[in-house]
């Protein structure tokens, strides 16, 4: 949740503190918050010591790469170029096709943003109650479900119930997403945290240099089409993938 949250309103307040303070106030800022959380890092967060006879500890990580992680990489990329997708192409479908204000767009980028608060501590406590992996399928598949609505020109009422329902899909696909990858290679939780985290951050290239030059030869509504096949692409792939415990891999 605090990631989805930084990666969302980071950029909000930075180009609210450039507007009315400039550049240098901003870095000064953002020195001032880093410093911060080293100390509270330092001083403030204590580890829990593992028993030395759990299968974490008594262990080690195998050499090398496991191809489910690879595999995990391929299929984190095309959830997020959706996600992507939709971030550089909802406000000019917004705006150009909808001919809503680009007020509109702020409003409900917004929504999405309060309502991430609600949904990601729920997505946490439903995937204990329903599992994680189907917990993350069933993200994935509203994911394809809110791709496919949102190409239908609804009224701005439907728009908003949407992104309602896209924070929904971004607790289970970046919240809990990142949880299911970490239970794939459970002797490796930090390169399978690493494999999601470059996939959220490579999305938006991928997503640019598959969807940049289509946006021009097909009608704008279409292009939630395709967001909607990577969607369903990475569902597929996870949807097969084999889940191991710590237990079963030591």
């Amino acid at each position: 949740m605090a990631f989805s949250q930084g990666y969302i309103f980071g950029p909000m307040l930075g180009a609210l503190i450039i507007d009315h303070g400039g550049y240098t106030l901003l870095f000064l800022l953002s020195g001032l918050l880093s410093l911060a959380t080293l100390v509270w890092v330092l001083f403030a967060l204590k580890e829990d010591s593992m028993p030395q006879t759990s299968a974490h500890a008594s262990s080690k990580a195998p050499a090398g790469i496991p191809s489910v992680l690879i595999a995990v990489f391929v299929a984190a990329l095309f959830i997020f170029a959706g996600d992507s997708g939709r971030s550089m192409y909802l406000p000019l479908y917004i705006t150009d096709t909808l001919k809503q204000s680009v007020s509109i767009v702020g409003i409900l980028f917004t929504v999405t943003s309060i309502f991430e608060l609600v949904f990601m501590p729920l997505g946490g406590y439903f995937s204990d109650k329903v599992g994680v992996k189907r917990f993350f399928i069933i993200g994935i598949a509203c994911q394809v479900l809110y791709f496919v609505l949102t190409s239908l020109h609804l009224p701005l009422s439907g728009l908003i119930v949407l992104q309602v329902f896209y924070a929904f899909i971004l607790s289970a696909t970046m919240g809990v997403g990142m949880v299911y990858a970490q239970s794939l290679a459970p002797r490796q939780i930090g390169l399978a945290t690493t494999a999601y985290m470059t996939a959220i951050q490579t999305s938006a290239v991928v997503s640019s240099l598959a969807m940049g030059s289509l946006v021009s030869v097909i009608p704008l509504p279409s292009t939630f089409y395709i967001l909607a096949v990577f969607a369903v692409i990475s569902g597929v792939m996870f949807l097969f993938m084999k889940q191991k415990s710590a237990e079963q891999m030591s």
